[in-house]
């Protein structure tokens, strides 16, 4: 049977699939030999694979706005600590324990606000 046929009988009748679209994707020659040595690693065309690959990927939405703008929040209170902690350098701890404090709870509500799919995202995509 060829692969862009694919016989379904039921009741004597025979339905006829063809793959008759097409999705196209551009790769750099690196990217190319890796997919061609990945699907012959797999024992298979390198249209099965991609096709396979598709179909099972999961994919992580872009950044949203809201959490952009979270993340940028996020960074300013680093900032802050990292000033807060030249200050305990300077001055010693106890002269900024209660902002440090406060700067925790603040950092706390930031992180709570990223969507889970940046909260619990395993690999870092940058």
């Amino acid at each position: 049977m060829h692969d862009n046929i694919k016989n379904k009988e039921s009741k004597n009748k025979v339905t006829i699939r063809l793959k008759e679209k097409v999705v196209s994707v551009r790769v750099t020659t690196m990217e190319y030999l890796a997919l061609k040595k990945r699907a012959r690693d797999a024992g298979t065309s390198l249209s099965r694979f991609a096709r396979s690959a598709l179909l099972s990927a999961k994919v992580v939405q872009r950044i949203s706005k809201d959490d952009a703008d979270t993340l940028r929040k996020l960074s300013g209170e680093a900032n802050n600590l990292n000033q807060l902690a030249r200050s305990a350098n300077k001055d010693g701890f106890t002269s900024v324990a209660k902002e440090v404090i406060g700067l925790r709870s603040i950092i706390i509500g930031i992180i709570n606000r990223l969507s889970d799919d940046w909260k619990n995202y395993e690999k870092s995509r940058f």
